[in-house]
């Protein structure tokens, strides 16, 4: 049985379609979109000056400002509920669930939904949502409104309420993997030393599962970051985050103010990564 070793011909070769299939589908499309959102004049053409005008222009408006710290606040918050309900399902799941079978079934229960696209799932939200969706008529079946309620469907609550269905498993995912790795004999351990359930988590439970909450929380940061779909179908015309405004500025011919949209989100998503490996060294989750 032949084996390949790291850095000899053979090696660099097989790993040349992977590195031309990057450089054609990823280098290069980003290059272009930082080179387009750097374009000046008035002439839309690659012979265009290159100059810093796009974003000043962007800068400067303060509405532009305002939609980018309520992304970013919206994308907290997002993190912080499926952060907290992922790690709740973990627990759950791997901790309290002691039947392997049962283990297998409650897990299939959470990720054959996500076999679908996000959008599907998204548009899914909509009969939920609505004036006359399942929430509000349950609502009126319980008594607990008189009349239907508006505050689901295109709004800021219909938007969350999807995008935490969609991205808490995302959450979950490492943690569960995490706490997979601890010994039970670890938890029992302390536990015979008497300590608290609640010690027991904070010193030794959460520290070990600490590298699945960040690629957990990278993962949500991630995707919410670059969701347009569901902003788009569960907000409607009244909401709108970052995503959105790079699509209505493509749609309205302004190819350099969307190019500097999508810069700045890259910008945002790099800075969010790098922050979550300076957190904590993910890389434990492959030595677990």
């Amino acid at each position: 049985m032949s084996s390949i070793r790291p850095g000899s011909p053979a090696a660099y070769w097989l790993a040349l379609p992977a590195t031309l299939w990057m450089m054609a589908a990823v280098v290069v499309p980003v290059g272009m979109i930082v080179w387009v959102s750097f374009w000046g004049g008035r002439a839309f053409s690659p012979e265009s000056p290159l100059s810093l005008d796009n974003y000043q222009r962007f800068f400067a408006n303060r509405t532009y400002m305002a939609l980018v710290l309520e992304t970013l606040r919206h994308t907290a918050t997002m993190m912080l509920i499926c952060g907290v309900l992922g790690y709740c399902i973990a627990y759950f799941l791997v901790v309290k669930v002691r039947s392997p079978a049962w283990r297998t079934v409650l897990f299939l229960a959470f990720v054959i939904p996500f076999w679908t696209s996000a959008l599907i799932r998204a548009i899914a939200w909509v009969p939920f949502l609505g004036v006359n969706g399942v929430i509000n008529q349950a609502l009126l079946a319980l008594g607990l409104a008189d009349e239907p309620v508006e505050i689901f469907l295109y709004s800021r609550t219909g938007i969350s309420l999807a995008q935490v269905s969609l991205y808490t498993l995302m959450a979950s995912g490492p943690v569960v993997y995490m706490l997979a790795q601890i010994p039970p004999a670890l938890r029992e351990a302390a536990m015979t030393l008497k300590a608290e359930p609640v010690t027991v988590f904070r010193r030794v439970i959460f520290p070990l599962t600490l590298p699945g909450v960040v690629i957990g929380q990278v993962l949500v940061f991630l995707n919410v970051m670059a969701d347009f779909a569901t902003v788009q179908t569960i907000g409607g015309n009244k909401i709108a985050l970052l995503p959105n405004l790079v699509i209505n500025f493509y749609e309205g011919a302004q190819i350099r103010a969307a190019a500097v949209v999508a810069v700045l989100l890259m910008l945002c998503m790099l800075a969010g990564v790098a922050a979550a490996l300076r957190v904590v060294d993910v890389r434990r989750l492959g030595a677990a």
